[in-house]
């Protein structure tokens, strides 16, 4: 994954559900309006961008809800090393680094924060209100640009 920058993985939810649907529980079809992720120094990112709700997560259909939650890279590594049956000791985080990036393709990355998130429960860590989609996609963005991911 490029550092700091988005990616859309809807369609990756959407193929996961397709796949994996009795795994998930919290994510259903129509959960929301897109899906993106975005890897930091501690943390990976999720944005979830919902259509018709509020800050207050009120019903409102002329509002749009950026949800944002955080998963620890070292919580993401101990996933990734127990479907591995791998016992590497992670105690720095150019190992732990390494580990996300040169053990997985981004495909599977992607699978497995999308199948944390899910098994976490869809925590919300804040959440911006937004007049629009484009406004929400503004908020995701910083900037940066949004990398586009097919499933």
């Amino acid at each position: 994954m490029e550092f700091a920058k988005y990616y859309n993985v809807t369609n990756k939810l959407k193929e996961t559900l397709e796949r994996k649907e009795k795994i998930l529980f919290s994510y259903t079809r129509g959960y929301c309006e897109g899906l993106f992720v975005c890897e930091d120094t501690n943390d990976i990112w999720i944005a979830r961008v919902f259509k018709g709700y509020n800050s207050e997560f009120e019903e409102d259909e002329n509002k749009w809800l950026v949800e944002r939650n955080k998963i620890d890279k070292y919580d993401f590594c101990e996933l990734l090393k127990k479907k591995q049956n791998y016992n590497l000791k992670i105690n720095d985080r150019w190992i732990r680094d390494n580990y996300i990036s040169k053990c997985f393709d981004l495909n599977t990355i992607i699978e497995d924060i999308i199948l944390m998130d899910d098994e976490n429960g869809l925590e919300s860590w804040d959440n911006c209100e937004c007049d629009s989609y484009n406004e929400a996609i503004k908020v995701i963005d910083g900037g940066f640009g949004i990398i586009e991911l097919s499933a």
